[in-house]
């Protein structure tokens, strides 16, 4: 079973997964000591599902829109949405212990995933007919 991450209530689609909560109790004053390579692990996850949409910034309505908004990227353990790199660079949301724990375990390297694997996340987990 994946493991959602940065599913907060106020983002939309949220594909059916746990949700994270808001992501308003998620925002820090300032950046973790490592964020930097958090946010290019998640750059870097393997895409598995890609939407040309976009959505709002929905911590500041003032700002431009965003891309991508549906899309997701994985790790193979972990899922999370495009969005969630802008929203950890800009406001410096937390996420799970767990998950960070697992990112430095894997010395902030994504891990490459087998295309076995992203079928049964899509079709196991996100209910994608293939």
């Amino acid at each position: 079973m994946i493991r959602p991450v940065g599913f907060f209530s106020e983002l939309s689609p949220g594909w059916g997964l746990a949700e994270s909560g808001s992501i308003k109790d998620a925002v820090r004053s300032s950046a973790g000591p490592d964020e930097s390579r958090i946010l290019d692990y998640l750059r870097n996850g393997t895409a598995i599902w890609s939407e040309m949409s976009a959505g709002p910034d929905v911590l500041d309505p003032d700002a431009p829109d965003l891309t991508g908004v549906g899309s997701l990227f994985t790790d193979g353990t972990w899922l999370w949405r495009e969005d969630l790199p802008y929203y950890v660079a800009k406001y410096h949301v937390s996420l799970p212990d767990e998950f960070v724990e697992h990112i430095r375990a894997l010395n902030y390297e994504t891990p490459p995933v087998p295309d076995t694997r992203l079928i049964d996340i899509a079709t196991q987990d996100l209910g994608i007919h293939m």
